[in-house]
Parts: structure tokens; sequence; C-alpha cells
């Protein structure tokens, strides 16, 4: 059973493809990962599932089997052959902007009969999950940016001028 979603921003792929890798910062604007890792293809990071609006927790591993710079991050968790949730994030460039797809895949034997199941709890969880990635897009999109240049500007603090340095 596979479900996808997609919408549309205007912001680079680059920039969104960062926010989406930042793995440990998911807790800013994701409502139900918690995840402490780095986003490298093969990688086994932990994550923490928020269930019941937070009232429980479950912990798991997930392995990022998909990792395309600047357009696609994906992660597999569960236990193969049995129950997995495959879930990707892709970005594709558009005119004004890109296009965002977020796909989320159950297989597995159990995958199979639960994924019939939650087909609709599961495309709900994912648009809610699609709602809170915009609302971060667009606070970042409002962000004043600094060049690189202003960035790397050496500061240099005056002090009072000393006339016996004269």
């Amino acid at each position: 059973m596979k479900e996808e979603t997609t919408f549309d921003f205007n912001m680079s792929a680059l920039r969104v493809w960062s926010l989406l890798t930042d793995l440990n910062r998911f807790a800013r604007w994701h409502p139900v990962y918690r995840i402490s890792g780095e986003a490298e293809r093969g990688a086994e990071v932990d994550v923490t599932w928020l269930l019941f609006g937070g009232d429980g927790k479950m912990k798991t591993q997930m392995v990022i089997n998909r990792l395309v710079k600047p357009r696609m991050i994906g992660w597999r968790m569960g236990v193969r052959g049995l129950l997995t949730f495959d879930e990707r994030y892709e970005i594709d460039p558009i005119a004004n902007g890109v296009s965002i797809r977020h796909a989320v895949e159950c297989r597995g034997i159990v995958g199979m009969l639960a994924g019939r199941l939650m087909r609709k709890g599961l495309l709900r969880t994912m648009r809610h999950q699609d709602a809170a990635l915009l609302a971060l897009l667009r606070r970042q999109s409002r962000l004043p940016r600094q060049s690189a240049r202003e960035r790397l500007r050496p500061v240099r603090v005056q002090g009072k001028r000393d006339p016996a340095n004269d």
C-alpha cells in the first residue's frame, strides 16, 4: 500500500533539501518524529514516534536508504518481511520554486493487511506532516538572509582614541 501527497512552494530545492536533511531539528516542525543522527546514506538513526498526541512514545531505528542532494531523502523503518514503512520526500524544481512529493509505502505481510485498514488515517497523518513542513518553509522564507560575505567579514571594534599613542 502506497500513499503520496504533493505540494508546491517558492523556495530553492537546495534550501528545502537542507531543512529536510537536518534530522536533529525535525522536532522543530515534525508533529510525530524526534530524530537523532546524521543524514548519510546507509546510516541507522534513532527515531522516537510521538503517539496519541504525544502521550505515548515508541522508539525505533530507521535506515536512510535514499539520499540525493538536493532531490531526495528517504528512510525505512520496521522489520523486513513483516512490516516496514518506506518514507521519502522528493524535491523537483519547477518554474517558480519546487514541487515536494511525500510518499509512504507499507510493505511486508502485516504491512499489506494493516495498510488497507489504516489508509485513511495514514493519508490524514501525511497531510498533517505536510502542513507542518509547509509552515516551516513559510517561516524560513520570511527570515532575513545574510550573504556569505556579510557573515565572513570580520568586525573591527574601535576603541577610544588615546592621544598618547599618536
